[in-house]
């Protein structure tokens, strides 16, 4: 068999590289991400495009005219409509389409492909006339010369451009997804992905429209060329714009619809994205991208956005609604800052429900403490004018409803917000709070070191006193005591340094399947216990924003470990 070689093999050549190096890269870097249709559709497409210049390379550098028309059938019935319908099935599969219209588009192709297999076999001028072969050449590109070569002499059929009019409509319906995709995200998304997607997308069906109106020839044909063009915009939708990373459409209506409010901030102090929600609360027109922060969020700008470290938190009030303010700093992954994201979540609800909590603290702490200090004033007037065992009950009973009140109270106060902190030293606070107990026959072992933490002291001391009555009360003597400090971590590669400490005992332990009880209100185990006193640690916890986990003591017993702690 005669070969020869043109100018337009090292056109294909060049793309069939640029296609296999895609489909790699597709298949490799994008494995084991939750966009299995996408990545099908995608790997689908560059290998199409990619058969397209292996079949062009074949009909370009043979000479006989009867295995050229063989060629260019069998990129007409075959890798054509393969293109086509990955560019669909792309589309459909990046809309977040339905599995059922995605199947139902492969089972057209199939069909399709069907069509035209037979329809070329029985005749292999179904779609062209063929006039023999054109010589063409010599042609001197970039110093290289090429020798006179010839080409395949056709002229399309009626049955040619109907063809050819099916496969447009198949690459119109996916630029018509992709558009409604980009006007249901009202340009949020970015500019540079869609226009990549756009020239993937377009690119070989505009020039091979050209060629269809008669404005190229068929023997010169530039498909080839726009297929490169594809390919590269298809490259930069990938490699810069990362379109395979993440779910778009889950993404970006899980943003959109949103209820908290949802701003990032660049190092300029200028908004480059908001959701609908924010721009609604703070009234900002259509022109909120790049605007600056002083005009986006308005008099409410200073308090968004003080902040004295990598996170900040702090309460807003818009149009009598509250909002807790969430301001954290953007790590790059070189761990610089890169702007800040604020999340604006209304709790209108809570502070009204904390308000009715706080009125409720107040009438317990006045109104019913009243008339129980007045019983146990009548009581022990009784006491001393005789001497009765339902008399001591009385007493009992009246001791217990004060110990549960002082319990409520302590409780409501626990779980308020922690607006002031100061520098805690742990050992010191252990020992302190230690002494303050009735101990007999137990003893504190005390190891934690210089370790100091930022917490509201009030509610530290609480934590310690409940977790070492905790202790005392649940274990027989003699008993040894437990604190020291748990192991320091890094949450993220460029985040703070978390600390936590320990509080152990060597006693009788909690059994495993109730310690995801023990936190609960009312829980307990003693018959005069109130139930209170874990779920006062628990409330403390979580108002500073650390985390507790109940497990095993190293020689038995029980381990209480409060973690999370942002380290001095």
């Amino acid at each position: 068999m005669v070969t020869q070689l043109t100018p337009t093999m090292l056109v294909n050549l060049a793309v069939l590289l640029l296609a296999a190096s895609l489909a790699g890269y597709g298949a490799v870097r994008y494995a084991g991400e939750d966009r299995r249709q996408v990545l099908l559709a995608f790997i689908m497409l560059v290998t199409a495009a990619g058969l397209w210049q292996v079949a062009n390379l074949m009909r370009y550098g043979i000479t006989a005219p009867t295995t050229k028309l063989v060629v260019i059938n069998a990129i007409n019935a075959v890798i054509i409509p393969l293109y086509g319908y990955s560019i669909l099935w792309f589309a459909l599969a990046y809309a977040d389409a339905s599995q059922r219209l995605i199947r139902a588009v492969l089972g057209i192709l199939v069909v399709n492909v069907l069509v035209i297999v037979v329809a070329v076999t029985l005749d292999p001028e179904f779609l062209y006339t063929t006039e023999g072969v054109v010589s063409q050449g010599p042609v001197t590109l970039l110093n290289v010369t090429f020798e006179e070569w010839v080409a395949l002499g056709r002229t399309p059929k009626p049955t040619f451009l109907v063809y050819q009019l099916y496969s447009y409509v198949v690459v119109l319906a996916s630029a018509v997804i992709l558009a409604r995709y980009t006007i249901r995200l009202h340009g949020s998304i970015a500019i540079g992905q869609i226009a990549a997607l756009s020239i993937g997308v377009g690119a070989p069906a505009v020039m091979n429209g050209l060629v269809f109106v008669g404005v190229f020839p068929l023997q010169w044909n530039p498909t080839d060329i726009a297929i490169s063009a594809s390919l590269v915009g298809l490259a930069v939708a990938v490699f810069r714009y990362r379109v395979l990373d993440v779910t778009h459409i889950g993404r970006q209506q899980f943003v959109e619809g949103m209820t908290d409010l949802l701003v990032f901030v660049n190092d300029d102090d200028t908004v480059v994205f908001s959701n609908p929600t924010a721009r609604r609360a703070f009234d900002v027109s259509s022109g909120w991208n790049r605007m600056s922060t002083t005009e986006f969020f308005g008099p409410h700008a200073e308090r968004i956005l003080a902040s004295d470290g990598e996170t900040q938190d702090s309460t807003v009030e818009l149009d009598d609604q509250y909002f807790d303010v969430n301001s954290t700093t953007i790590q790059t992954p070189a761990g610089e800052a890169g702007g800040r994201a604020i999340a604006l979540r209304e709790v209108t609800e809570l502070k009204e429900t904390n308000r009715r909590l706080d009125q409720f603290a107040a009438m317990v702490s006045h109104d019913l403490r009243t008339p129980l200090n007045h019983a146990t004033y009548q009581i022990n007037c009784l006491e001393r004018e005789r001497s009765d065992e339902r008399i001591e009950a009385v007493r009992e009973s009246l001791e217990q409803m004060e110990t549960i009140t002082d319990g409520m109270l302590t409780l409501a106060r626990a779980g308020e917000d922690v607006d002031r902190t100061d520098e805690c030293s742990v050992a010191e606070l252990a020992e302190e709070v230690w002494e303050s107990l009735q101990t007999e026959g137990a003893e504190l072992d005390s190891h934690p070191g210089d370790t100091t933490i930022e917490a509201d002291p009030v509610r530290l001391h609480q934590l310690f006193e409940n977790l070492f009555r905790n202790a005392l009360e649940h274990n027989e003597s003699p008993l040894t005591v437990r604190v020291g400090t748990l192991p320091k971590s890094d949450e993220l590669v460029s985040g703070p340094t978390r600390v936590g400490f320990f509080i152990e005992d060597d006693g009788s332990g909690i059994p495993e399947n109730d310690r995801d009880i023990i936190f609960e209100h009312g829980y307990t185990t003693s018959d005069d216990g109130t139930g209170y006193g874990l779920s006062v640690v628990r409330q403390i916890v979580d108002a500073h924003d650390w985390e507790i986990h109940v497990t095993d003591g190293t020689d038995g017993g029980t381990r209480f470990e409060i973690s999370g702690i942002e380290a001095n």
